[in-house]
């Protein structure tokens, strides 16, 4: 037997030596403080060596420095076995506590010597011990001295100091740690500690391995069933989803093909823009020299012209000149009232005539009085002289005046003639010009007005509109052809899938009859197997039995008529031998021609086993058959897919073409709209333009009109102004003339005045005296104003005399010629007229034939400027578009087209366009069809595609799956699958409840044992009982191996995705196994389920009146003291389970609890409770203020203080 036989105490914990025996119940005393929860504290670190469950408050010293507060503390537990007692060593080591292990009964002489001094120093302590005594190194883990004092482990020199073998003995210091330190009572803890009671090794379910299948299969389920799973319109949606998106992949074929077809013709055109331009180019250059040429030409007739009409205009400035002068002098003569003084100046003559005869007149009147006359002569004679002499002195110094202002204004006549003639011929020069620029203009005018009135016949895009119609012409015979096409291609896969269909069901009805024929025979093996062991089931007892033990040959006599089912191997006929008659109830039968026809045992158990046998193959043939099925209907549709899958592409690549058709359509006619409003745009700027040109040309004529005028007046202006300052000048003269003059006559008529004065008085004195010689004097003074009249008008001829000699010499010179310079300028105009017609004509002709070369350059520019850009295009797209793939670049193959690059090129981008939007709904398609499937999907369909050709694949292997009706395979897989997580789980689950009935037997014999061991007291019962398990995955998992084992023979036998009715077993064995995903997806973390998962431990103390009922933890049950009873009682029953399990291996052993403040219990509790433990083999130590009942222990000790020490004093040792 195994214990822990003594504790010594060596200057630790107060105490400077103390030995304590524990080989038997032990009671402790002593008054509070004194140390009695120390010692058992000791002894608890003896069983459990975990320092933070002794039990040590916070606040507290730790457990080494309290226990081993010097180098020299130590403390030994004495250890008896069958061969000896070892002793182990606590001491302090670097500041903490280590073990040692000495294989010899403790001695007090190691650790104290002659001196009674304490050691500490190792070496010392060894020398002391006796060498061939082990010692072990030095162990610093309390786990590993717990595995070295429970036989956890594997090195052997530590497993003599076993108290017993065991891997699973943590239950045992837990439970001795829970009594000490009142622990509540945990059913979990109850429960592991029974399991574990039970055998040496549980195996718990693995989850993960349930997890991954379950998982798995919901997977495969859900994503084999959706290929199943019916909509509301009886669709299949996941196939319908596979097949858009196999549609998509074909359609992304056709539209590759269709960018190959594209990408040829586009090297077509650009080779052919490669060969074209450099001959455009050359024709552009052509082109240009020779409109540079009708240019030039146009120069050279405009040079002549100018040459010519500046000649003439010269000629006609010179007569216009001319004509002005004429006009100019006779309007200034008609200013001058030239005619008046023509007319004076033509009775000159007359005038002097008159003059002479009133003279005479005069003469003759005063002839008889001469000498009166003569003398009033003289003296007038004198006076006239005088007034003669003086009037000319002022003639003289007029005339000088006069001839001043004359020269004068000479000069500014000159000057403004001067002026006038060179405004004229500036003007006349500036007319010349706008002559000109008038006539070009006009014809400019003319030329406008005409291409204004052409535009109406203008259309510039007449020939592409043409090319557009054409176009849309041939894709409307395209559509029609494609309709057409279509119609047949969706007749040949009609009449394929029809003819597959045919021989599908054909294969179907000899699988079918197949069926029947074998379910026939099954039926008909299965009776016969069935009678066969219905009368070799009766054998015991049957009559054939009997005859085989009774009669001999009877196989030849009754056995030849005896019916077998109903006789022969009946029981319960009680035959008996009658030797009365020889006959079967009296009756005699010739029996030689009748054979026998009974069988033997044998024979029907070599007929039941053939029949086994032949059910077996019947079996193997029924199983065999869907899949012989399969393959011939897989095999029947890949040969059938081989044929519709070009018709499938066909029939895409058409659709394609149809579904770009109206696009094309539109492009085109969108085209055609453009281009119209293109032409109509050009025509309106066209027509802009002209009209500009049109309205320019009009305003530059009038404008040049305008400037004609403007000049006219101008120029008309000026001469005027010139005239005006002339006139003004020349008033000026003539005022200051007439000023002179008025000056003059003024003195003049002061002094003439004077000589009139003088004049009168002599003639009045002359009168007088003529009048006194009878003079008549009234005529006489008529005759003499006649005479002075007269002289006055001679005097005004001869003042304007130089007037009308120059109008007279003008009329000779310049005024007669007129006619003929009119007569020139009509002639030159004329000629102007003729030659610029001439001119226009010409250079009409010379316009005409350049603008045909520019609009020819502006073709070819057009041509030229719409190859480079197509080339530019697609250099661009070559280099930094990345539109097509590396593939069709390197491929250089052309096909003729008459589309440009341009063309072809929106072509190809179209066709890019529709691909990419193509495999972007195949991207939507296939995202949403991937919502049907994880990543780890079971048909390894790829779930997070990422480039391009990865969707491509994807739509291929869809079509590949659907051509290969692959989803049958996977549906077998998966319903033959489900089978073998069923058979796991009952298996599983079935082995694990058949233990749960072993928990059952363990817990009836604690409860028998608490009945059989009790002790009268308080305490009335104590029950435990394994209730239903409240674990939700526990109870799932028992539903799944209870409905499994109900219906074993319908699961796994019908199709798991059909919709039959019949069905629905396998339907709630599925719903099952998906609510078990959905369990363990809830427990992540959780890892197995065991045993103790299968049920729940619960307890009932009744306490005199008090009963907890059923719960599954003990706390606060009744008092204190009753509470700890409980518990106690409880925690010892555990230890009592669990070392009889360790005990099996290594042989029974005691161990100890240690119950603090044990007073609290009644002295009869006390009592039965160490009867209790004793009875299985455990020791109790208990501490308490004061001694109650010592004889119930074995040891008593008194524990008391001296000073700071503490002394244990042994007071009682009882002989057991």
């Amino acid at each position: 037997m195994k214990f822990l036989n003594k504790i010594v105490f060596v200057n630790s914990a107060n105490s400077p030596y103390a030995e304590i025996s524990v080989d038997g119940n032990v009671h402790f005393t002593g008054t509070q403080g004194v140390g009695k929860s120390t010692v058992l504290r000791a002894l608890l670190f003896f069983y459990n060596a975990d320092k933070h469950r002794l039990g040590i408050q916070q606040g507290q010293k730790s457990f080494d420095e309290f226990y081993f507060r010097q180098s020299n503390s130590h403390i030994l537990y004495e250890v008896m076995r069958d061969n000896g007692a070892y002793t182990i060593l606590v001491s302090r080591y670097q500041g903490r506590a280590s073990w040692r292990f000495i294989d010899a009964p403790y001695q007090r002489e190691w650790l104290v010597d002659e001196d009674k001094q304490v050691l500490s120093d190792w070496v010392k302590i060894r020398e002391r011990i006796d060498r061939n005594i082990p010692v072990t190194a030095r162990i610093d883990s309390g786990v590993m001295f717990r595995d070295i004092i429970f036989g956890n482990t594997r090195d052997n020199k530590y497993t003599r100091y076993a108290l017993v073998q065991s891997t699973r003995y943590q239950n045992i210091p837990r439970s001795i740690q829970n009594v000490f330190l009142n622990t509540k009572l945990d059913a979990d803890f109850v429960k592991n500690t029974i399991i574990q009671s039970m055998a040496e090794e549980e195996l718990p379910i693995d989850l993960q391995t349930y997890r991954r299948l379950v998982t798995d299969f919901e997977r495969e389920y859900d994503e084999v069933d959706c290929w199943f799973r019916q909509a509301r319109d009886g669709s299949y949606p996941v196939r319908q989803q596979a097949s858009k998106i196999a549609e998509q992949g074909r359609k992304v074929v056709a539209l590759d093909q269709q960018l190959r077809d594209v990408w040829h013709m586009l090297n077509h055109a650009v080779a052919d823009n490669e060969q074209q331009i450099p001959l455009l180019e050359a024709d552009a250059a052509e082109t240009k020299a020779a409109i540079e040429k009708e240019r030039n030409r146009e120069k050279e007739l405009t040079a002549e012209y100018k040459k010519e009409n500046d000649l003439l205009y010269q000629k006609l400035g010179g007569k216009s000149l001319k004509l002005n002068e004429v006009l100019q002098a006779r309007k200034e003569f008609e200013a001058m009232g030239i005619e008046d003084k023509l007319k004076l100046a033509n009775r000159e003559g007359t005038i002097k005539k008159e003059a002479d005869n009133k003279q005479t007149l005069l003469n003759d009147l005063l002839k008889t009085h001469a000498s009166i006359e003569e003398k009033y002569n003289i003296a007038k004679a004198k006076l006239e002289n005088a007034q003669q002499a003086f009037d000319n002195a002022k003639k003289e110094r007029f005339y000088q005046e006069q001839d001043k202002i004359q020269a004068e204004r000479k000069r500014l006549e000159d000057e403004r003639t001067k002026n006038r003639n060179q405004r004229t011929d500036a003007f006349a020069a500036w007319r010349h010009e706008s002559d000109e620029r008038l006539q070009a203009l006009q014809a400019e005018q003319h030329r406008a007005d005409a291409a204004l009135k052409e535009l109406k016949l203008w259309h510039p895009l007449a020939n592409e509109m043409q090319t557009i119609a054409e176009q849309i012409r041939t894709l409307d015979v395209k559509e029609k052809e494609n309709a057409a096409q279509q119609a047949v291609v969706k007749s040949q896969m009609e009449q394929l899938t029809a003819e597959f269909e045919m021989k599908e069901a054909e294969l179907k009805k000899i699988a079918q009859r197949e069926q029947e024929q074998f379910e026939a025979s099954r039926s008909s093996c299965r009776e016969q197997i069935a009678k066969i062991e219905g009368l070799l089931s009766h054998l015991d007892g049957s009559l054939y039995q009997w005859l085989n033990e009774n009669v001999e040959g009877w196989e030849n006599t009754i056995g030849k008529v005896v019916d077998e089912e109903r006789v022969l191997y009946a029981q319960g006929l009680e035959p008996q031998v009658d030797t009365s008659a020889e006959g079967l109830f009296g009756v005699r039968l010739n029996l030689s021609d009748v054979d026998a026809t009974h069988r033997t045992p044998d024979e029907y158990r070599k007929e039941k086993k053939r029949l086994e046998e032949r059910l077996q193959q019947i079996n193997r043939k029924l199983n065999e058959l869907p899949l012989t099925l399969e393959e011939d209907t897989a095999k029947l549709g890949k040969k059938y897919a081989t044929m519709l899958n070009p018709l499938r592409q066909k029939a895409t690549h058409l659709r394609v073409e149809e579904e770009q058709i109206p696009t094309k359509r539109q492009d085109l006619q969108n085209q055609q709209h453009k281009l119209k409003m293109d032409e109509q745009e050009m025509i309106e700027q066209e027509k802009e333009v002209r009209e500009r040109a049109f309205n320019a040309a009009l305003l530059c004529v009038q404008t040049e009109k305008d400037e004609r005028e403007r000049h006219e007046t101008h120029h008309k202006k000026e001469l005027k102004e010139l005239d005006l300052h002339f006139n003004r000048q020349s008033k000026e003269f003539e005022s200051k003339l007439c000023a002179f003059q008025m000056a003059l006559e003024t003195e003049t008529k002061a002094r003439h005045e004077e000589f009139s004065n003088q004049k009168k008085q002599l003639e009045e004195q002359q009168r007088a005296e003529l009048s006194g010689k009878g003079v008549d004097v009234n005529l006489l003074g008529q005759y003499r104003r006649a005479i002075e009249q007269l002289a006055d008008l001679l005097q005004q001829i001869d003042k304007e005399r130089p007037m009308v000699i120059r109008y007279r010499d003008a009329q000779q010179n310049l005024f007669a010629k007129e006619p003929e310079i009119r007569k020139d300028i009509k002639d030159i105009e004329q000629q102007l007229t003729r030659m610029s017609k001439r001119y226009e004509d010409k250079k009409t002709r010379v316009a005409k034939k350049r603008q045909e070369q520019e609009e020819r350059q502006k073709a070819i520019i057009k041509d030229l400027a719409r190859r480079r850009e197509g080339l530019n295009l697609y250099r661009q797209m070559v280099e930094n578009e990345h539109l097509v793939p590396e593939t069709l670049l390197t491929d250089n193959k052309p096909v003729a087209t008459k589309q440009d690059c341009q063309q072809l090129l929106s072509l190809l981008r179209g066709s890019v366009n529709q691909k990419r939007e193509t495999i972007e709904r195949l991207k939507d398609f296939v995202v949403n069809f991937n919502r049907n499937f994880k990543p780890q999907n079971a048909f390894h369909f790829n779930t997070m595609p990422i480039t391009d050709n990865e969707y491509l694949q994807i739509a291929a292997d869809l079509q590949d799956f659907m051509d290969n009706n692959k989803i049958e395979e996977f549906r077998r897989r998966t319903s033959e699958h489900y089978k073998d997580i069923l058979g796991r789980i009952s298996t599983e689950i079935g082995s694990l409840l058949k233990r749960r009935s072993d928990v059952d037997g363990v817990i009836l014999d604690i409860n028998r044992d608490f009945v059989e061991k009790n002790f009268a007291g308080v305490i009335k019962s104590i029950e435990l009982r394994a209730d239903e398990s409240s674990d939700r995955l526990m109870q799932l998992l028992m539903s799944i191996h209870n409905y499994t084992a109900e219906n074993a023979f319908s699961i796994g036998e019908l199709n798991l995705f059909s919709s039959d009715n019949r069905d629905e077993v396998n339907c709630k064995v599925v719903d099952y196994l998906k609510s078990l995903s959905h369990q363990l997806q809830n427990e992540p973390s959780r890892t197995t389920v065991s045993l103790g998962d299968a049920f729940r431990l619960q307890f009932r103390v009744k306490e005199n009146d008090n009963d907890t009922n059923w719960v599954e933890r003990i706390n606060n049950v009744g008092s204190d003291g009753t509470d700890i009873l409980v518990k106690a009682m409880v925690n010892i029953m555990l230890i009592n389970v669990f070392k009889k399990k360790a005990a099996r291996k290594s042989g029974e052993f005691i161990v100890h609890c240690m119950m603090d403040e044990i007073g609290r219990l009644h002295p009869n509790n006390i009592k039965g409770i160490l009867q209790f433990a004793t009875s299985r083999n455990i020791y109790l130590i208990n501490s308490s203020p004061t001694s109650y009942n010592p004889y119930d222990y074995r040891y008593t000790y008194l524990l008391s203080k001296q000073g700071v020490k503490t002394r244990v004093e042994k007071l009682l040792k009882r002989n057991p």
